[in-house]
């Protein structure tokens, strides 16, 4: 598979943006004893992404202290034990809070310059994903056929969402925010109704779901970009345009491509062709190869946003990559020199010294400082990873042998060491798209490719890399 340069163009970019972070203070206290930590995540960007975690704060004498950077105003998770609350932050902030209470009793209060956006937007996780949301519509298939089902849980969800708006306003006359953060808190409950419309019908072919009730769904509107950063408004048009089905049993990409191109436009139509790429690629509808390849193409010319264009290319490579063997001209094609005797291998000899094992490949070089930082705090991730299972293999990219070498004693990791040559023209390289380190791979027990951007080998990815080794 042809391997273009835009996973460098997207690498180099996401670098550029870390540098220009700047610091979010995080101060607060929390008295209830079962609270021992909060954690600071991102909110997915897609559906099929893990979280990222900012921050992960200890309690000590009932205070949670630290930091986390961010390079633009943005949303953010504060989460303890069975609580989340999402607030808006702005690069510089001090957030400064008060927890009483735990579990779904919890309540959060926030102080200092900017308490209004995290006020307003905690109270309206409340509303949508905490002690009053709406209760979830679960009934049969058969059940959901009737009209009168739907359109009984429709008038309960027509009562929730105007007692939330009522609260709202009264919210924002205590809180008062900028106008578009006022649009947006307006936007995250009418989206949050419009997906919880969606939520019973959403296996369902638009010609078995009641006429009155699929009226109420054509009322939605999209087409608003501002709305991108809120979860609710993406989450819809991922249900609307990638979930929702027009026929039983059809499921033709090209019409559903046909379909956002003709309804959505700008950033919103971007979303919604990469949300159906992504979802093609954790196979979640069945298609044809070509007829992916034809969209991924086509999204490439047209697609603007860097972050879309990462998450379509990482689809892409997942897709055709995923659960599948390396191919033939990658094990072969593939030399490496092993640090304890100095033998040349290929990739395929490298990996029959595994046998039933899953592999962890950590990609290095001694030039690169950060790929060294890492490996000075990955003892934990290695021990866990050798417990269960996974051998921790290293791949240097050095072109100075003998400055691998000295590298490799100086970190103290002379076992399980190989030099690729060619470096970034190796067979490995280009299959994988590798234009930057560090960077980590990971092979399963039958040497199938499971990840080819693993988690990176430390404890604030550990949960995630557990979460990953334990599917197969």
């Amino acid at each position: 598979m042809k391997i273009t340069l835009l996973l460098a163009f997207l690498i180099v970019f996401s670098s550029a943006m870390a540098q220009g972070q700047d610091k979010v203070t995080l101060s607060g206290t929390a008295t209830h004893e079962k609270i021992n930590h909060i954690f600071i995540n991102e909110p997915l960007l897609f559906y099929t992404q893990e979280p990222k975690n900012l921050l992960t704060c200890y309690k000590q004498n009932n205070q949670l202290k630290g930091a986390f950077g961010i390079n633009k105003p943005q949303f953010v998770y504060l989460s303890i034990m069975l609580r989340n609350w999402q607030v808006y932050v702005m690069p510089g902030d001090t957030i400064r809070f008060t927890i009483d209470g735990a579990g779904l009793d919890a309540k959060i209060k926030f102080f200092g310059k900017h308490a209004a956006n995290y006020q307003v937007f905690a109270n309206i996780t409340d509303f949508t994903g905490g002690p009053q949301k709406p209760s979830r519509y679960i009934i049969s298939k058969e059940l959901r056929h009737n009209k009168n089902n739907l359109l009984n849980y429709k008038i309960t969800l027509d009562k929730w969402y105007k007692d939330k708006n009522e609260q709202l306003e009264s919210l924002l006359k205590l809180y008062p925010i900028s106008k578009s953060l006022t649009h947006i808190a307006r936007s995250k409950i009418g989206y949050y109704y419009a997906n919880s419309l969606y939520s019973p019908v959403s296996d369902m072919a638009a010609d078995s779901v009641p006429k009155e009730y699929l009226n109420e769904l054509k009322k939605i509107g999209f087409n608003d970009d501002r709305l991108l950063s809120a979860n609710e408004y993406k989450y819809a048009v991922y249900n609307r345009y990638v979930r929702f089905k027009e026929i039983e049993g059809t499921v033709n990409l090209k019409e559903i491509e046909k379909k956002i191109k003709s309804e959505l436009k700008g950033k919103s139509k971007d979303y919604a062709i990469a949300s159906l790429i992504g979802a093609c690629a954790q196979r979640k509808i069945p298609i044809d190869d070509s007829a992916l390849s034809s969209m991924v193409r086509s999204a490439y010319t047209e697609v603007k946003d860097p972050s879309y264009l990462a998450y379509i290319r990482e689809s892409e490579l997942n897709y055709f990559l995923l659960n599948k063997p390396l191919t033939d001209k990658v094990l072969d094609g593939t030399l490496l020199t092993t640090y304890s005797n100095g033998m040349k291998k290929s990739l395929r000899e490298v990996l029959a010294v595994y046998p039933g094992k899953a592999v962890y490949i950590d990609l290095w070089a001694s030039w690169c400082g950060a790929c060294r930082v890492d490996i000075a705090e990955s003892a934990d991730a290695k021990k866990w990873m050798t417990e269960n299972g996974v051998a921790v293999v290293y791949f240097s990219l050095d072109k100075d042998k003998a400055a691998w070498m000295k590298a490799t004693v100086s970190d103290k990791i002379e076992n399980d060491q190989y030099l690729v040559e060619n470096e970034f023209s190796s067979e490995l390289s280009k299959f994988m798209g590798i234009t930057s380190i560090p960077r980590y791979l990971l092979i399963d027990k039958n040497h199938f490719v499971k990840s080819i951007f693993a988690p990176r080998p430390l404890e604030s990815d550990l949960t995630q890399l557990k979460s990953l080794v334990k599917i197969f």
